[in-house]
């Protein structure tokens, strides 16, 4: 078998550090940082795999355009007796980008100052913009946004997220940020809980981009790629990471669309019923490519999810099961319609499992 992790291409950004004591210090423009690859020689953590990345260089005042995003590259690495990081393989897919580089994240030229340590939100309507956090962020309170920053996190030794709204509370908004953290690790995920939206937001190096535990989600125009993979991941008993670009453990109203998905081992969207029903679940006008089939849907013991729409899609062919763009039971109905292969424009079916 193999896994498939896409690269990044970035974009520059002027970062405003401070002092332990908190005031801030004016310098040099500073580049944002490139966090350490995973030691490899650590016993804990056997056969990390992390893609070297590179930086586009932008002017100041212009995104580049969604044409000339950067194209998602295949990497084949070898499963079995991994012990340091396989070669990339490049295996250009031609089709028309969605999210990507150019249109996600922080937009170039924004100023962010440096926070060290966590965030614990607790009032209503807090905006955060323009900060490079150096920890994790706990939504505490309804109506918060974040925007225009950069979420890095920290070292952790449990489960956790870099964004956690396993609260539920409401109205919760990330705009235009990037989640990517500087410190791997098999329990670090992108984004944990529900009732939030993401918009031109850019995560990778994690293991789930977006763990989904409760309703009224939405991901608009995002970029979720390169996940973190362990061939020995000790949160799997010692067996391969399941990274997953999305996944859902329960919920309604569930909407991603116009966003781009690569580079996940299991699955890019996976659907798992494990806590609850899913129902009302839309994926539309995205491109999604990678695991072992790209779009995993399982009832287990909740029976059939009702309201699936799949349409209007573009998949590429990087799944470890041949064709396996979707794969559902025939008790989950889906709507689908005009999805299609890049780079050959075939007409996608949904397996049978």
């Amino acid at each position: 078998m193999t896994d498939h992790i896409s690269r990044s291409y970035r974009r520059p950004l002027t970062l405003t550090p401070t002092h332990h004591n908190g005031a801030s210090q004016r310098g040099p423009a500073a580049h944002r940082l490139e966090p350490p690859r995973p030691d490899l020689n650590r016993p804990d953590l056997p056969g990390a795999v992390r893609l070297g990345r590179k930086r586009a260089r932008f002017t100041a005042t212009t995104r580049t355009p969604a044409l000339v995003a950067a194209a998602t590259l295949a990497v084949l690495i070898p499963l079995a007796g991994l012990a340091a990081p396989a070669q990339a393989a490049i295996a250009g897919i031609a089709r028309a980008a969605t999210a990507g580089a150019g249109t996600t994240g922080v937009p170039a030229g924004t100023t962010l100052k440096v926070h060290n340590g966590d965030l614990n939100i607790t009032r209503a309507g807090t905006v955060i913009s323009g900060l490079d956090i150096r920890g994790l962020v706990k939504i505490n309170a309804i109506n918060v946004t974040i925007k225009n920053s950069i979420i890095r996190g920290r070292s952790v030794s449990a489960p956790a997220a870099l964004i956690n709204n396993l609260g539920g509370r409401s109205d919760l908004k990330v705009i235009d940020s990037e989640l990517y953290p500087s410190k791997p690790s098999p329990d670090i995920n992108g984004i944990n809980g529900y009732n939030f939206t993401l918009t031109r937001v850019d995560i990778h190096g994690v293991i789930d981009a977006a763990h989904i535990t409760g309703s009224n989600v939405t991901i608009a125009n995002s970029w979720l790629h390169g996940n973190l993979h362990y061939v020995s991941d000790p949160n799997q008993g010692g067996k391969p990471s399941h990274d997953d670009s999305i996944q859902i453990q329960k919920g309604s109203n569930i909407k991603v669309y116009g966003s781009t998905l690569s580079g996940s081992h299991n699955a890019g969207v996976q659907i798992t019923q494990d806590t609850g029903d899913v129902s009302n679940f839309s994926f539309t006008n995205n491109f999604a490519d990678g695991g072992a089939c790209t779009i995993n849907v399982a009832q287990k013991s909740y029976g059939p999810i009702h309201g699936t729409v799949i349409q209007d899609n573009k998949f590429g062919r990087n799944t470890r099961l041949l064709n396996c763009a979707v794969i559902s039971p025939t008790t989950t109905k889906i709507s689908t319609a005009r999805n299609y292969y890049t780079p050959d424009s075939k007409t996608v079916a949904v397996r049978t499992g």
